[in-house]
């Protein structure tokens, strides 16, 4: 299947490599099939999630743990049901990134992440319980 996507022309992915986003993502909650797209290399970051339906919606993931070691987050087990994730599912994290014009100042919220169950392509973006910052700064400032 073709996909217009942003950044990256017409790309083929594969129907099983659609991810199905029943609440879709927040504030745009009416998408919900979105693909990852892995530029830099499979499983390296960052990471697009590019809507399918839409190809000016797109998302620049990171890996919460290269900005928290110890990242882990409390989700109320409803939110994980929705996703059909369980004690033993294998899930993915993803923390979604702000990357204005000067991109050294890019930001990723470490509070809403994304969850990917690994089984079935489903995800949902969460609010964690715990005390992450909203605006986390991706990239390390360097002294003049």
């Amino acid at each position: 299947m073709l996909v217009k996507t942003r950044d990256f022309g017409e790309i083929t992915i594969s129907e099983n490599e659609i991810l199905e986003f029943p609440e879709g993502i927040i504030a745009f909650e009416d998408e919900h099939r979105f693909v990852l797209i892995s530029p830099c290399g499979e499983n390296k970051y960052p990471m697009w999630l590019q809507c399918v339906d839409k190809e000016n919606l797109c998302f620049i993931l990171f890996n919460p743990f290269e900005f928290y070691e110890n990242y882990s987050i409390t989700v109320d087990n409803s939110e994980l049901e929705k996703i059909n994730v369980g004690d033993d599912t294998p899930v993915s994290y993803f923390v979604i990134a702000v990357v204005p014009e000067k991109y050294v100042d890019t930001t990723v919220n470490m509070k809403s992440p994304v969850i990917i169950n690994n089984e079935n392509n489903k995800g949902i973006q969460v609010i964690a319980a715990e005390n992450y910052p909203l605006r986390f700064p991706a990239f390390k400032k360097e002294e003049n």
